[in-house]
């Protein structure tokens, strides 16, 4: 049974941009048909490199980076490639500043944590590591462009000569460092190796649920997640851990006893 808390966000779908809502065929998802053309006189750097990485961002994540030139960039945006140079030097810089500025940003991950957050009667603040599965893919179904982009930037950098092998191969443990740092509350038996498998089997299961979207306009993801949830996360075992909603400040508990820091005292 799903947490009371998340049917709202199933109810909230007229909030998402078009290209994340559902249909009845199976047809792709299109994420990409909007325009990043803006004919204006004069563009400071700033709005000029914003509309740069967004033109980049549409097109490899149709054309990949290897089937991307930046003609094609210089296309989208509306100016001449010899103008396109005064901003970037290749399509390895354009790549660098795209997986840099645009994927795995500082405010993605505040939108993360922020609504998996409880805190208890003692002050102690935790997080919900279910509720924060849940925010990853609200937080994602307002972004399909960046979904399709990194889902195929992920199979192309499956080749060792692609310029993002490396950033692909070592993400995974770069974000555990920081999902590993924070203070989850978690059902009794959980040491920090299986909240490592844990975490390793959600994230590989949503990527490959995203997957599924992308190729099929009639899947819901966050309806799928949350299939996804009651069996990675079943309520006999995480029922009071999954979101900060479960908790009852009139209880006085303190949340603590329930975290990694306390049960390697």
């Amino acid at each position: 049974m799903p947490v009371a808390a998340w049917e709202q966000f199933l109810q909230d779908q007229n909030s998402w941009p078009a290209a994340s809502r559902t249909t009845r065929q199976a047809v792709v998802r299109d994420t990409t048909s909007g325009t990043t053309f803006e004919k204006r006189k004069r563009m400071s750097p700033e709005e000029r490199h914003l509309q740069i990485m967004q033109a980049a961002v549409k097109v490899i994540a149709s054309k990949g980076f290897w089937g991307m030139s930046l003609q094609d960039i210089a296309d989208e945006i509306g100016i001449t490639e010899a103008a396109l140079y005064h901003y970037i030097r290749s399509k390895n810089e354009l790549l660098n500043m795209v997986l840099a500025e645009g994927y795995d940003t500082p405010e993605a991950d505040e939108y993360n944590a922020s609504t998996a957050t409880v805190t208890d009667f003692d002050g102690h603040f935790c997080y919900c590591f279910p509720r924060y599965c849940i925010n990853v893919v609200l937080y994602n179904l307002q972004r399909p462009e960046m979904v399709q982009l990194f889902s195929m930037l992920n199979g192309e950098a499956l080749n060792p000569a692609h310029p993002a092998h490396r950033f692909f191969i070592g993400r995974h443990l770069r974000n555990w460092e920081q999902i590993g740092s924070m203070n989850w509350i978690l059902p009794p038996g959980y040491d920090e190796e299986r909240l490592y498998h844990l975490y390793t089997l959600s994230m590989s299961a949503m990527d490959g649920l995203q997957y599924r979207w992308l190729a099929d306009h009639s899947v819901n993801l966050l309806e799928e997640w949350m299939a996804f949830s009651e069996e990675i996360f079943p309520e006999n075992v995480w029922k009071g851990f999954r979101d900060p909603s479960e908790y009852d400040p009139a209880s006085g508990q303190c949340l603590q006893e329930f975290t990694l820091a306390a049960r390697e005292l």
